[in-house]
């Protein structure tokens, strides 16, 4: 299965073909596993089906080609070139990539091969039956590092080591050139790699982990890499290897809700919800099954919500002693070996990061959560380093784009829906004020103002809020949907009463610092 980049979609058909070969290759090795076929994937829902029903609460389909050009108008606002200083945040900068490898782990859309095409000039909404029966969920939705502990993309078992209770971490390459390994670093550093495959471009070098995208930057690489040291800092601590997965998911699970949560999102929010549990996104609410068997993937969280981490992407960062202004166009072309590393079997060690410039202390903080992308992701490239053509090189396109096929329903209803305040026409073109006059002219020539697209409106509610996280509609959509699914997990910590972590520096505490520590990749 060639790589995939992050908010690529697989089809269907990409997926079955594979999984066709994989259990092809199972019986001829005689292996007791089988692959899934697509109805076993966890489906996308809803978490308001009751607005799918009414007009007022969707974007006009009855003209496609005007909804189309207005969304695109206000995608191409959405953009800013640099990293101003007055629009960073407080929150450091690993919490932008945690973020991504949560969102890696627990949703891949794979859509039919029949459904539209985004640069479809007249693209339409599906219908609400096609959604759910046409896009399926193909990672497992719940927080359990199956991005870690899944197969490759090959379908084979991530790579073990030593009696197979140690997961495989690749050695770096010496980069005289380039600098020296930053202080500290040891040798392993880097993900499983496949050798060099000169006539395979597609898998040349390609990283052997449970999901291809988290090669698909270097911090979220190296963020993976972290999560393989961690595990192997268990095993050496005298676990197997179900008991150091058991033990590394659930303060997965705690640093989920109890640091990651509480940085992005109302902490009255995330509090209420823990307390008193989950109003709005219910699984298992009118149905005879608990809700661990009716799992869905809300696409309000998906498509919409959770988006909030691409306004935090920087341009650049002070990545380490080497390369103190590391652009975004590096970071990308440093991993799935697009052609920028001929030279480099592995990754360079001098690229291995210093993730304490990414935490508390540290030189790089994410941008506020507002209504502009940084230049680079309005400019998207695909894995040989080529711009994508049309819609699909916007991000901020593509999101609004892709909300509108999926009949994303406005911020407006969604936040009357959860019985919050809804912003109005005059606040809304106060959050775009502060971005460019192009972004005002969107809203009013769009007719967006009370009939705001949800990702949009999540992130001018943030913004308008502070921007440092997410505001009522954006905290209680995440919220409810990480937690519950942290919830419903096999030996979920909240399950648990009293569970507590153990692994951190103090008693009951255990943050991203104390994982790197555990991991042996800070300072």
């Amino acid at each position: 299965m060639a790589r995939i980049r992050h908010g690529e979609v697989v089809s269907l058909n990409r997926v079955e073909d594979t999984l066709d070969e994989i259990k092809a290759l199972s019986a001829s090795l005689r292996l007791a596993s089988a692959p899934v076929r697509v109805t076993d994937f966890t489906p996308f829902d809803y978490m308001f089906p009751q607005l799918q029903n009414d007009p007022k609460a969707l974007l006009p389909s009855d003209k496609p080609s005007v909804t189309v050009e207005r969304l695109i108008a206000l995608g191409a606002s959405m953009s800013e070139k640099g990293d101003e200083p007055a629009f960073d945040s407080t929150i450091p900068s690993a919490y932008t990539y945690f973020g991504q490898f949560v969102d890696h782990d627990i949703t891949l859309e794979a859509q039919s091969d029949v459904i539209s095409n985004l640069d479809d000039p007249n693209l339409k909404p599906l219908m609400g039956d096609e959604v759910r029966v046409k896009i399926k969920n193909t990672r497992t939705p719940i927080p359990d590092l199956d991005s870690v502990y899944g197969v490759t993309s090959d379908g084979q078992p991530v790579p073990r080591s030593e009696c197979f209770a140690l997961l495989t971490i690749g050695g770096v390459s010496p980069s005289p050139k380039l600098g020296p390994a930053p202080p500290g670093k040891n040798n392993f550093n880097d993900l499983p790699r496949k050798p060099r495959q000169k006539d395979e471009p597609e898998i040349d070098r390609e990283a052997l982990i449970g999901d291809a995208r988290n090669d698909e930057n270097l911090i979220v690489s190296q963020m993976h890499v972290a999560f393989l040291r961690a595990h192997r800092t268990l095993v050496r601590g005298g676990l197997n290897f179900k008991e150091a997965k058991k033990t590394l998911v659930q303060h997965y699970q705690w640093l989920i809700i109890r640091d990651f949560l509480r940085r992005i999102a109302d902490e009255e929010i995330v509090d209420d919800i823990l307390t008193y549990g989950n109003r709005f996104y219910r699984p298992g609410k009118g149905r005879p099954d608990p809700p661990s068997c009716n799992l869905y993937m809300p696409l309000e969280f998906s498509a919409a919500a959770y988006r909030f981490g691409h306004s935090m992407v920087r341009s650049s960062y002070n990545y380490n002693v080497n390369f103190p202004a590391a652009t975004l166009k590096q970071l990308f072309s440093l991993t799935a070996f697009s052609g920028e590393l001929e030279d480099f079997d592995s990754l360079p060690e001098a690229w291995i990061i210093q993730w304490e410039r990414f935490l508390d202390g540290g030189s790089n903080n994410a941008r506020v959560i507002d209504t502009r992308l940084v230049e680079p992701l309005a400019m998207l490239q695909d894995t040989t380093g080529q711009p994508v053509p049309g819609a699909k090189g916007s991000l901020a396109v593509r999101n609004l784009l892709r909300g509108y096929l999926l009949r994303l329903p406005v911020g407006q209803k969604v936040a009357a829906a959860l019985g919050l305040p809804v912003m109005t026409p005059d606040e809304l073109l106060s959050v775009a004020s502060g971005v460019c006059k192009a972004q005002e002219d969107a809203l009013r020539d769009g007719e967006f103002l009370e009939h705001t697209p949800l990702w949009y409106y999540i992130l001018a509610e943030s913004f308008a809020k502070s921007g440092v996280g997410l505001g009522p509609v954006g905290s209680t959509i995440v919220a409810e949907v990480l937690i519950g699914l942290v919830r419903w997990c096999e030996d979920s910590i909240l399950s648990q009463p009293g569970w507590k972590p153990t692994l951190g520096s103090m008693p009951g505490r255990f943050t991203l610092v104390d994982f790197f520590r555990l991991a042996g990749v800070w300072k």
